[in-house]
């Protein structure tokens, strides 16, 4: 198995791309970002301890159609840490407006995992003019889960383990308790961008923030603020249109816990549900399976529009 994500990934890594790199101060941090291809404007938001390279593989099949616009959300990548306690849903979303403007956009549209899901689900309910429409990816809303008392429960031990133990303790405990299961899709994912990056990475001058301050903020600072969000569903309940919740097949068929939340939201707001390749990081090793998705999504709203 992989072999065959090696080969794989060697044959599409032929298909990178042109990027455009730039910053931009926000708040007292600089935030990366870079810039796949020409056409209609895409934000990826990457999910917690993700960075935007994460969505490369990504834009590199959707640049054809899409101005693919990835980016290190603050204490991730190559953005900056100055203000740790600047990492509230409220920040990210100034944060995600930010890079759209310094890209030159007022909207486009989004694509949100994980913790990104969540902070789009914000940027859509505060500034819904900025949000053309949005694929929510496997948001973690532990209220949403049919099991919501286990899910808090469990943020909150990784929380408390950070206090006691270190964060490096506690993200291993999420990283292996959040699917109940040892599995080999997050690491193939892994593995598949680590091959496709080997490139791109040659090209990098801007250090990367230490893993262990990000893990640090993420378990202490972001993680119980994204898994308690609570939607606005009086004000979501209007935007409808502009929403699409996503779960990955392989979440979907081993009956984990986090294709619960999107799968509510849509029930509640009636608003449609897809299924896309893979499982949490589908998007890193299926992109061009998940590029059809997108494009049929985002572009049928286009056509709508025109």
């Amino acid at each position: 198995m992989i072999e065959e994500s090696y080969e794989n990934t060697e044959k599409q890594a032929d298909t990178m791309r042109e990027r455009t790199y730039g910053q931009v101060e926000i708040d007292g941090d600089t935030l990366v970002y870079k810039i796949t291809g020409q056409g209609l404007p895409l934000l990826c938001i990457a999910g917690g301890g993700g960075e935007g390279d994460s969505f490369l593989p990504l834009a590199d099949q959707l640049a054809e159609h899409f101005k693919v616009i990835s980016y290190d959300r603050r204490a991730n990548g190559r953005s900056t840490a100055h203000f740790p306690e600047h990492f509230d849903l409220a920040q990210q979303v100034r944060d995600a407006k930010a890079v759209l403007h310094a890209t030159g956009e007022n909207s486009a549209y989004l694509l949100g995992n994980s913790s990104g899901a969540v902070i789009a689900l914000k940027m859509l309910q505060d500034f819904p003019d900025t949000v053309r429409k949005a694929i929510f990816h496997e948001p973690p809303l532990t209220h949403l889960a049919e099991n919501p008392e286990k899910w808090q429960t469990f943020m909150s031990d990784c929380y408390q383990l950070a206090l006691d133990k270190g964060a490096s303790k506690a993200a291993t405990k999420f990283g292996m308790g959040i699917v109940e299961r040892f599995t080999i899709e997050p690491l193939l994912a892994d593995f598949y961008l680590k091959r496709y990056l080997r490139t791109e990475a040659k090209k990098e001058s801007l250090p990367k923030i230490e893993d262990g301050l990000a893990d640090k903020i993420f378990i202490e600072q972001e993680l119980l603020a994204v898994t308690n969000f609570l939607p606005d569903f009086a004000v979501l309940e209007k935007l409808k249109n502009k929403m699409i919740f996503a779960a990955g097949e392989w979440t979907l068929d081993k009956k984990v816990w986090l294709a619960q939340p999107p799968k509510a939201c849509s029930e509640r707001l009636d608003c449609d549900f897809v299924r896309l390749a893979g499982g949490h990081l589908g998007f890193i090793n299926h992109a061009k399976a998940w590029r059809e998705i997108l494009e049929d999504k985002f572009l049928e709203q286009e056509n709508q529009v025109k």
